[in-house]
């Protein structure tokens, strides 16, 4: 017997298995499982932040005449740099930079060809 004999006796003798699942739609099936998986995501969101709320908790403050105080502040400023005007001031900065031209993005912007 050849490749295709056997192959074309099986699909004669067979019903296509698919059929019976396809008479009966089962549509509240997929609405279910969805709303499962939703709730279950949100569970598990719900669980990990009371977790770290209850576990988690910020060092309390230290008083206004706590020298390590002092120094933690001095180390903050020292790492960040100040933030010099609002957003509207960078802002304009950085349309200023754009429409001068001098930045690639700029060049493009700018470019009447």
């Amino acid at each position: 017997m050849s490749c295709c004999e056997i192959c074309s006796a099986v699909t004669t003798t067979t019903p296509n298995p698919n059929a019976e699942c396809l008479k009966e739609r089962k549509w509240w099936c997929f609405l279910l499982s969805s709303i499962f998986t939703f709730l279950a995501g949100l569970l598990i969101v719900l669980l990990w932040r009371v977790f770290a709320f209850l576990f988690w908790r910020k060092e309390p403050e230290l008083s206004l005449n706590d020298p390590k105080q002092k120094e933690q502040k001095a180390a903050r400023s020292q790492g960040k740099q100040e933030f010099e005007g609002t957003f509207m001031t960078e802002a304009k900065d950085w349309a200023g930079e754009l429409i001068s031209g001098q930045t690639t993005t700029g060049r493009i912007l700018v470019s009447t060809d």
